[in-house]
């Protein structure tokens, strides 16, 4: 794996946060993917975590996942099956851009977001700040900026 294990950990946990929230509702293969992903991974946080399930939003749960994940890698069978159940969903174009995990705390000025507007890219999730925002001069977010 090419990427840094903390970015990994990121992207791993995102799918988690996804997986989660859309495993009630399975309507898309997208989806169906998806609640394979949680179903697989589910027994391996619901006891740890479980607010990964209950409290997907809150910064705290973010980061019980994350912990949670770079114990579970420590497995080495698991980290690979890992690997590839995330890299099927990215091949399946489930895709994220621009997600700020956590607080964004003290900045004079923050963009979060593309300098133009592409309506014809998808993306499941996009410009999204996951905690607070506290103590910003100027916040911008979305694209077109």
């Amino acid at each position: 794996m090419e990427e840094p294990i903390s970015t990994f950990v990121a992207t791993a946990a995102g799918y988690i946060f996804k997986a989660a929230a859309s495993s009630k509702v399975v309507k898309t293969a997208k989806e169906e993917l998806l609640g394979r992903f949680w179903q697989w991974l589910r027994p391996h946080f619901i006891r740890d975590v479980p607010e990964a399930e209950t409290a997907p939003d809150g910064t705290e749960t973010h980061e019980k996942v994350e912990e949670r994940l770079l114990t579970l890698i420590e497995d080495e069978a698991f980290y690979n099956e890992l690997v590839k159940r995330v890299s099927a969903l990215q091949q399946a174009g489930v895709k994220e851009k621009n997600i700020v995990s956590g607080a964004v705390k003290r900045v004079k000025k923050i963009r979060i977001g593309d300098k133009t507007y592409s309506p014809d890219e998808h993306f499941d999730r996009k410009n999204i700040v996951e905690g607070s925002v506290e103590d910003a001069d100027k916040f911008t977010l979305g694209d077109g900026h």
